[in-house]
């Protein structure tokens, strides 16, 4: 009885050899996560943009300003340009040598035409246009140059205009009219807004 159990045994140990050796044969396989279909989220594309800055005064309306304007003679003038405190539609120039004048704003946000008018010293003012360049921060000026719906920046490129002036002339008793084209008398100015810095003093430790 003994001898058998013994048997027993060992049968039982060599049986259980072989299976360890069968599993530890067998090649590994990786283990599968499974991936959450929703956890793809980029924090590159959906980060928080900066707010965009406040409108003030001077980005609606970006004429305003102070600038360094030259004439075709190459005079340079301080010129300031600010707006009507009660119509937001007409900007009034100081610096130029026709006195103060008024601008009507035509095509937001630059393009203003001069009307004719007396200046705020009494002098005659004849049509004009006046362009700011926001992209270049650049100014022009036309006193005598007729306003183009279509394309007023023409007034800077055109010829100079002419009108048609009618002389009459009386020689013994007879009247005699003659009838030649004249340049008008145009005044062109150009100059470049300053741009107001901010100086950041940085103080080093010692």
């Amino acid at each position: 009885m003994k001898k058998a159990a013994i048997l027993a045994g060992a049968a039982f140990f060599l049986l259980s050899a072989a299976a360890n050796a069968q599993t530890d044969s067998l090649p590994s396989q990786p283990v599968k996560t499974k991936t959450d279909q929703w956890n793809n989220h980029s924090p590159e594309k959906y980060k928080l943009q900066p707010m965009p800055e406040a409108l003030n005064r001077e980005k609606v309306f970006p004429v305003i300003g102070k600038y360094n304007v030259t004439d075709k003679d190459g005079v340079t003038t301080p010129v300031s340009i600010a707006i009507d405190e009660t119509n937001k539609g007409i900007v009034w120039i100081e610096g130029l040598p026709q006195g103060k004048i008024k601008a009507q704003l035509r095509k937001s946000p630059g393009i203003y035409k001069i009307p004719v008018q007396k200046s705020a010293d009494d002098k005659d003012v004849s049509e004009g246009v006046l362009v700011f360049d926001r992209d270049n921060n650049t100014l022009d000026v036309c006193i005598g140059c007729t306003y183009n719906i279509e394309d007023p920046t023409a007034a800077f490129t055109a010829a100079q205009p002419e009108v048609a002036v009618t002389e009459v002339k009386a020689k013994k008793g007879v009247v005699k009219t003659k009838t030649k084209m004249k340049p008008v008398k145009t005044w062109k100015y150009s100059g470049t807004k300053f741009v107001e810095t901010t100086e950041v003093t940085v103080h080093m430790g010692q």
